[in-house]
C-alpha cells in the first residue's frame, strides 16, 4: 500500500526551511550590497565602495547555501510526492475508469488530503499528504501538478499504444467552483502542448 514516511518528510522539509531562509538572507544582502554601492557612488565615498564590495561575499554563500538545500531536500520531497501519486493511482486503476472512451477527471483537495473523480462517478482516489502537516500554498501546488503530470504521462502513454479514447481532459475543483477543463486527449489524439509535456517527462 502507498504510503509517505512522516519521519523522512520532517527532516527533508526542515532542510527545504533552512534553504527557504538562505533565499531570504541571500535576498537581503543583495538588497543590502544595491543601497551601499548607489551610497558609495552618491557621495564617492571610496571605504564605502569597499563595504559595499565585501557584501558580495554573503550573498554568494547565501545563494550557494539555498541552492544546496533546494537540490538536496526540495527536489527529494518533490520526487517522493511523484512517487507517491504513481504509487496511488496504480492501486486504484479501476477507479479511473479507463475502460472508457470519454473521460473528464475532477481534481479537488481538502486540507491535507487531495481528490481525484472520473466523470460522475461517485469513488474517488484519495492521496493523503497528512505527512506533510499543513500543506502551504507552493506545496498545494506541487501536488497537483504531480497528479496532473500523471494524469498526463498515463494517457500519452496509452494514446502510444493504441488506446482508443475520443476525449480525456481534467479541471480543478477549489472552493465549489470548477476551473475549465483541460483536454490530454481530443478527438482521439494527444493535446499538443500535453504531448510535450509528457515527453520531458521521459
Amino acid at each position: 500500500m502507498a504510503n509517505l514516511n512522516t519521519e523522512e518528510i520532517k527532516k527533508l522539509k526542515k532542510g527545504e526551511l533552512c534553504g527557504l531562509i538562505a533565499l531570504i538572507c541571500a535576498g537581503i544582502s543583495c538588497v543590502a550590497l544595491i543601497v551601499l554601492f548607489a551610497i558609495a557612488i552618491a557621495k564617492a565615498d571610496n571605504d564605502l565602495r569597499v563595504y559595499a564590495s565585501l557584501t558580495c561575499l554573503p550573498v554568494g554563500v547565501f545563494s550557494l547555501a539555498a541552492a544546496i538545500c533546494n537540490l538536496k531536500f526540495g527536489k527529494t520531497l518533490d520526487r517522493l510526492i511523484k512517487n507517491y501519486v504513481q504509487e496511488v493511482f496504480i492501486e486504484n486503476a479501476a477507479l479511473m475508469h479507463p475502460e472508457k472512451d470519454g473521460l473528464t477527471y475532477y481534481i479537488s483537495y481538502d486540507g491535507s488530503e487531495f481528490f481525484v473523480k472520473a466523470n460522475n462517478f461517485k469513488e474517488q482516489v484519495v492521496f493523503d499528504f497528512s505527512s506533510f502537516g499543513k500543506l502551504s500554498a507552493a506545496k498545494k501546488s506541487n501536488i497537483f501538478n504531480a497528479i496532473v503530470e500523471r494524469l498526463e504521462a498515463t494517457f500519452c502513454k496509452l494514446a502510444e499504444r493504441g488506446g482508443k479514447y475520443k476525449s480525456v481532459a481534467y479541471c480543478a475543483i477549489k472552493g465549489g467552483k470548477q476551473s475549465k477543463a483541460v483536454s490530454i486527449i481530443e478527438n482521439g489524439t494527444p493535446d499538443k502542448k500535453t504531448y510535450k509535456n509528457y515527453l520531458k517527462q521521459q
